[in-house]
């Protein structure tokens, strides 16, 4: 496997991990980008566009994942807010 098919396949990976939330995966995963970090990656300008693409899909996913959980502590300290008050 190429080093460029490899990185597509983890960017592929850990968005369908991140839509599952499947946390085992996603901590194998990270361990997988930590080895492939020590390593200079050069990836071909053919593959390039769609790493890009699958990188700023991800972005997007992230950036979601985040408003999200920032609105789910809002509601919850809210919510034990309403508690107390009771």
């Amino acid at each position: 496997m190429t080093i460029d098919q490899t990185v597509a396949d983890v960017f592929d990976e850990t968005i369908k991990a991140l839509t599952i939330l499947d946390l085992n995966k996603l901590q194998t995963l990270e361990e997988r980008i930590a080895a492939l970090a020590k390593y200079s990656i050069v990836c071909s300008k053919g593959s390039l566009s769609s790493i890009l693409a699958k990188r700023h899909l991800l972005e997007l996913i992230l950036r979601n994942l985040e408003s999200n959980l920032a609105t789910l502590h809002r509601l919850h300290g809210r919510d034990m807010r309403d508690q107390w008050a009771h």
